[in-house]
């Protein structure tokens, strides 16, 4: 029997998830209970219904944490109702790629789970800013944000990572225009743009190596050149060289700002947003978050 260190939960779950991933939430919340926690649970269907929950949560300070049982997106709302606040964000991670877990190195086994919920270490950690509205760790302009619309527009999220193959296609040969990059390093024309704050991107494919969660820094990864060379590009993307990939660069940055036409394609933490231009920088307040104990993520 695990004693509990937090008692008091609760957790916001995506209504949506299903299969194994409802299965392993609904194996937490019964571990959860054993243990002797006294969870709340609120279901939601939207990013909005997360959020309100969330900070109503952390102003009354009724809770000893907030979970967020989704994937990206669900944490990515959860999160904005809990920064600044002095409630952690705890991850039971269900969704497609669950780029931020992994990035943290939350476990994906139950039992797991429950023990680093109930008993991880706090940690306040830094969190972007897009356009005044903070993120966790991506904004992707260009093909890969066209990529990720057409996967929602189509609804190939219920195939997992296998339908992000068909509307990556589909944006490759959509692409054209450009967007102008601007740091306090560079300034210039690309094809499209990945502003990243984690090492690896969907389906835990290496993007950024010396990205860390727990820096208030940028890494932007920048694209130029043909249909050949976006060809190319997106090839080393999709086995973890996007990096080394011909017309590609990756620099850190303090500060981003993305310019062009407000047609083009924005994602942010995996979701579809927008419009251009984009000002990405640190916010100005943390999010405590519950963390496994030692360094941030995995190998």
């Amino acid at each position: 029997m695990i004693v509990a260190a937090r008692t008091r939960l609760l957790v916001i779950h995506n209504a949506r998830a299903g299969g194994g991933a409802r299965r392993r939430y609904l194996i937490c919340i019964a571990l959860l209970k054993e243990a002797g926690a006294a969870v709340d649970i609120v279901e939601t269907r939207s990013a909005d219904e997360g959020t309100t929950a969330a900070a109503s949560a952390a102003s009354t300070k009724r809770f000893d944490a907030v979970i967020a049982a989704g994937g990206d997106g669900t944490v990515h709302a959860v999160a904005l109702g809990l920064i600044g606040s002095s409630t952690p964000l705890g991850i039971i991670p269900t969704g497609t790629a669950d780029v931020y877990a992994r990035e943290l190195g939350v476990p994906r086994f139950p039992s797991d789970l429950v023990h680093l919920i109930l008993h991880g270490t706090e940690r306040a950690m830094p969190v972007g800013e897009v356009n005044g509205r903070p993120f966790l760790f991506v904004v992707g302009v260009g093909l890969d944000a066209d990529a990720v619309r057409l996967f929602e527009e189509r609804g190939a999220r219920r195939l997992g990572r296998l339908g992000l193959v068909w509307p990556a296609l589909t944006a490759l040969m959509n692409a054209n225009g450009a967007v102008r990059v601007k740091t306090e390093r560079s300034d210039g024309e690309v094809k499209w743009v990945i502003v990243t704050r984690a090492r690896r991107y969907a389906a835990g494919l290496m993007l950024a190596p010396k990205a860390d969660l727990g820096r208030s820094e940028f890494h932007v990864l920048s694209m130029t050149g043909s249909l050949v060379a976006r060809i190319g590009q997106l090839s080393a993307l999709a086995i973890g060289q996007a990096r080394n990939a011909p017309g590609a660069t990756l620099k850190s940055a303090d500060w981003v700002l993305i310019e062009g036409d407000g047609n083009t394609a924005v994602q942010v933490d995996g979701d579809v947003a927008g419009p251009l231009p984009l000002c990405i920088r640190t916010h100005d307040k943390s999010l405590r978050i519950i963390l496994p104990y030692g360094d941030l993520g995995g190998p």
